[in-house]
């Protein structure tokens, strides 16, 4: 399954969940780190790239969707 479709959900207003939609700058900020960093680990060169939806020049984030906290989780369990 790509990741834009893990990351979008379609569900009427009422179902939810909907997940905010973050800039690599907002990311950054809420992670407290660079969004140089952000930005790095979202290119195909990353070996685990961070989750995200390309719209055009623009990435952006799906913040508290399973896909980011999954991606988000498996980092902090490698730096042990």
């Amino acid at each position: 399954m790509s990741a834009l479709h893990q990351l979008r959900k379609v569900e009427p207003p009422a179902g939810g969940p909907f997940y905010e939609v973050l800039t690599a700058e907002e990311l950054a900020k809420r992670w407290k780190v660079p969004a140089s960093w952000v930005r790095e680990q979202c290119r195909s060169r990353a070996v685990d790239p961070i989750p995200h939806i390309q719209l055009g020049r623009y990435v952006r984030f799906s913040f508290g969707s399973p896909v980011l906290t999954a991606w988000w989780e498996r980092r902090q369990s490698g730096s042990k």
